[in-house]
């Protein structure tokens, strides 16, 4: 069982047992930690950058054993609590915010088959709205007619989350392998069609992580398509664990 958290450098942030950091990009990204490596075995390292953490993903998938198996960030991760309310926010003002144990999520797991974080509004609108103000609109469309032609039971759970105002973000899961290798088959076969049909030569940088922001999407319907039992917790970053800050996310909850 182990929580693979997902870097492109070294860091420093203490993890608890059973969590694992992976390097992803790791044709060109230095692993003088020798974390594991995303290029080892089956792999797509090569299309870090527009895949960003779905490359670790895709390791996973294709070589690791675990029974129970998740994925977080070096600088986001689970916290214990279902919702960034008052407990959480009393956590982090106390300076005593950690990352959940593999313990309590495995606990969790008796009860449900994923753990998401907690759904979030990612700007004005509904989910297609907020994709279409932030990135290409045409290339969330060319995702809908590749799910019609290649996955088409999935497209009533396409539409359905496009028109909800939240969904859980930065693809952080814990599930059991099987669970994992199922999503991974189908969500590989809809974005390696959809990199065919796109063209990011002339994106910058950042729009160029593509693939990455359109599965944090897909994640969502797949859940809803699968209509599986899910549990929520409430994520946190490691570099914006400040008392201001947690106020500010604590009311932004409220107003949602």
């Amino acid at each position: 069982m182990t929580m693979y958290v997902i870097t492109h450098k070294a860091f420093d942030y203490p993890l608890p047992t059973g969590y694992t950091p992976i390097l992803v990009g790791a044709d060109k990204n230095a692993n003088p930690n020798h974390y594991q490596p995303d290029n080892e075995g089956e792999n797509i390292s090569d299309k870090n950058p527009s895949y960003c953490e779905l490359t670790g993903l895709y390791w996973l998938w294709k070589n690791a054993n675990d029974e129970y198996i998740g994925l977080s960030h070096y600088r986001r991760y689970f916290s214990k609590y279902p919702t960034r309310g008052r407990m959480y926010l009393a956590t982090i003002i106390k300076g005593k915010v950690a990352p959940v144990s593999l313990k309590k999520l495995d606990e969790v797991m008796q009860t449900t088959d994923w753990i998401l974080s907690e759904p979030e509004q990612g700007g004005e609108g509904n989910v297609k709205q907020q994709f279409e103000n932030f990135h290409n609109a045409n290339d969330l469309a060319i995702t809908r007619k590749v799910i019609s032609e290649f996955s088409p039971k999935v497209l009533s759970a396409f539409d359905q989350v496009m028109q909800q105002s939240q969904i859980s973000f930065y693809n952080m899961f814990y599930t059991s392998k099987s669970e994992m290798d199922a999503y991974c088959e189908w969500l590989f076969k809809i974005l390696f069609e959809v990199e065919k049909r796109t063209d990011i030569a002339n994106y910058d940088q950042y729009q160029q992580r593509l693939y990455g922001f359109l599965s944090e999407r897909l994640l969502n319907v797949w859940i809803k398509y699968r209509q599986v039992s899910v549990t929520y917790l409430a994520e946190y970053q490691t570099d914006e664990l400040d008392r201001s800050y947690a106020i500010d996310r604590f009311k932004q909850k409220l107003k949602s």
